[in-house]
């Protein structure tokens, strides 16, 4: 299905800074931690049958599909668990996870993004990707996620979106495209940290107005779940 090139966020005129920021911010850590990331792949490879790297298709920048790269830390071959509204479910106890998986887990695994990044698919801070065939599925102002580059990390990942069902994170996506300014990606950066080790209450706290805002959308599909 052909996706429309959405409207500009709001503020238009940060975004490409935000970007061309960004995106030397990457380039540079790229260059210095290229030995970490060797030693992630070579240790992925040692641990478990398969590639050192997965590989995915994802939708950008208005519905762009591109290529996303993340070190793997599920088996090969397993198939994902999806929640009634077909979102993609994260288990804490997880058996599907390689032996470094829950390792790679605290955010290890995204750090091949910073290619994403440099090669212009991505930024650092942004809704994060979603996988192309959901676009179809979205509503007109969920759309407006589309407005600016995923990134490595965003908003509605740091507050836990985990645990919200597709629609919160999709008005946290919208809200942060609305809202965000430079301080909203400091912090974002900031407490990505204290998310990848389960403290998403910092962020919580933090954002507490945008978590506010999408509570109504959770009791709303309670509602539609217990009518059904």
């Amino acid at each position: 299905m052909h996706v429309a090139t959405p409207k500009s966020p709001a503020a238009p005129g940060r975004w490409p800074i935000k970007y061309a920021v960004e995106r030397l911010l990457a380039i540079i850590v790229f260059a210095v931690i290229v030995p970490v990331l060797l030693a992630l792949a070579a240790l992925v490879k040692l641990t478990s049958r398969g590639p050192a790297l997965y590989v995915s298709d994802r939708s950008g920048y208005a519905g762009r599909v591109f290529r996303i790269y993340k070190f793997r830390s599920m088996r090969v071959g397993v198939a994902p668990i999806l929640g009634v509204d077909g979102k993609v479910l994260t288990l804490k106890s997880d058996p599907r996870l390689t032996p470094i998986g829950r390792f790679l887990r605290l955010g290890f695994d995204e750090l091949p993004q910073l290619f994403n990044v440099v090669k212009g698919d991505m930024c650092l801070v942004g809704p994060r990707p979603d996988v192309p065939w959901e676009r179809d599925r979205y509503t007109e102002r969920q759309r407006r996620r589309l407005t600016v580059l995923p990134g490595i990390t965003g908003l509605a990942q740091v507050v836990g979106g985990r645990y919200m069902n597709n629609a919160q994170n999709y008005e946290l996506d919208v809200l942060y495209t609305e809202r965000s300014t430079w301080r909203t990606d400091v912090l974002i950066l900031a407490l990505t940290l204290p998310y990848a080790l389960g403290m998403e209450r910092i962020a919580q706290c933090v954002f507490a107005d945008y978590v506010v805002a999408v509570r109504p959308l959770a009791d709303a599909a309670d509602e539609s779940a217990g009518g059904g």
